[in-house]
Order: C-alpha cells, then sequence, then structure tokens
C-alpha cells in the first residue's frame, strides 16, 4: 500500500504541474492581449489633425505649412522663473522676470485653416489645440479671426523646432496675445473644432 500512495503522489505533483504551467501560460496570453490592446497608439508628433466632432477634415506637416506663405514674428514672453530658465535670449528685468524673445516661422492659424476649407472657421466657435503630452488650451474663434494673433510656428531663430523626443520636427500653436506664454500648445498633434 505504502507503493501506491507514492505512485499517487507522483501522479498528482505532475498533474499540479501540468496545471501550474497552464495556468503560468494562460497568465502570459493575458497580459500579451492586454498589452496589445492598451499599446501606445496616441497622435504622433510631425502630423496635426484637424477633427469635428469625431470627423477628421484634414491633417498637415512641418513639409506641408511650409508650402503656406510663411511669416516670421517676434515674439515676447515674460517669464518668473528667474535666471534658471535656459531659454535661447531671456533679458531679466529689475523685477526678477526674464523676458524671453523669440523669433517664430510660421504660418496663420486662419490660412491653414483655410488651405483645409476657406470656410472653416466661420463654422466653429472654439478650437482646441493639443500637443502629444495632453496639454490643450481653448481658444474662441474670434481670437483665430484677429490679424496677426494665431501662429501655427515650426521654427524659432530658424532652427526646427524639438520633438519632445528630441528629435526636429515639432509644430507650437502660439497666441501672440498671451505674453505669459501659457496659452502656447508645445509638440502641437490636433485641432479640434467646436
Amino acid at each position: 500500500m505504502p507503493e501506491n500512495n507514492a505512485d499517487e503522489s507522483k501522479v498528482k505533483g505532475i498533474s499540479n504541474k501540468k496545471w501550474l504551467a497552464l495556468g503560468v501560460g494562460l497568465l502570459v496570453l493575458i497580459i500579451a492581449v492586454c498589452s496589445y490592446l492598451t499599446r501606445e497608439s496616441g497622435p504622433q508628433e510631425g502630423t496635426v489633425v484637424i477633427k469635428a466632432g469625431a470627423d477628421t477634415l484634414g491633417s498637415f506637416t512641418v513639409a506641408d505649412l511650409r508650402k503656406l506663405p510663411a511669416v516670421e514674428k517676434k515674439v515676447m514672453v515674460q517669464s518668473n522663473c528667474g535666471n534658471n530658465c535656459g531659454n535661447n535670449s531671456g533679458n531679466s528685468s529689475d523685477s526678477g522676470e526674464n523676458i524671453i524673445e523669440y523669433d517664430f516661422t510660421g504660418t496663420p492659424l486662419l490660412t491653414v485653416l483655410n488651405s483645409i476649407d476657406p470656410g472653416l472657421a466661420q463654422k466653429h466657435k472654439k478650437i482646441i489645440t493639443r500637443g502629444v503630452d495632453y496639454y490643450s488650451q481653448v481658444l474662441e474663434m474670434s481670437e483665430v479671426l484677429q490679424p496677426d494673433n494665431v501662429y501655427i510656428v515650426y521654427a524659432d531663430n530658424g532652427k526646427s523646432l524639438p520633438t519632445k523626443a528630441g528629435g526636429e520636427g515639432s509644430l507650437q500653436a502660439v497666441v501672440c496675445g498671451d505674453k505669459s506664454g501659457q496659452r502656447f500648445t508645445n509638440w502641437l498633434v490636433s485641432l479640434e473644432l467646436q
């Protein structure tokens, strides 16, 4: 009889090992499926998609913007980060604030919208600018319609804007009426019309 118990435990041990291997295999499969379903399929820098609700109206890249009339735009932005900003040309004032001067190259947002559909700006009241980092700003369409106010820029001081990953070829929404720069959208990937 003792031999029977030993044989049964070997059979149970092998069976338990099979169940354990099956469980581990199933767990690996579940993790693989979850990873596939949650993979990064978000917006990609370098292309800006223009949407209205669920509809995609068009898109553009830096190369597309370079085909439109370019504007050189000097923009001064106040910063309160002191002398530790690491900016390109900040000048300190007596109050401890820095004035950062940018020399952007870009195209008015209205020109970009008109290149997709000439009546697009008149059909909507607001536009949400969104970056690859999901930072977003809401602009009234009246701001976009103001001359010399909202631009999509692709260069600063003649150099391509850096991507979030450190490459070249990013786009940025710039609101010239914003002297603090808080409404600028870096690494622009979408414009959502409302």
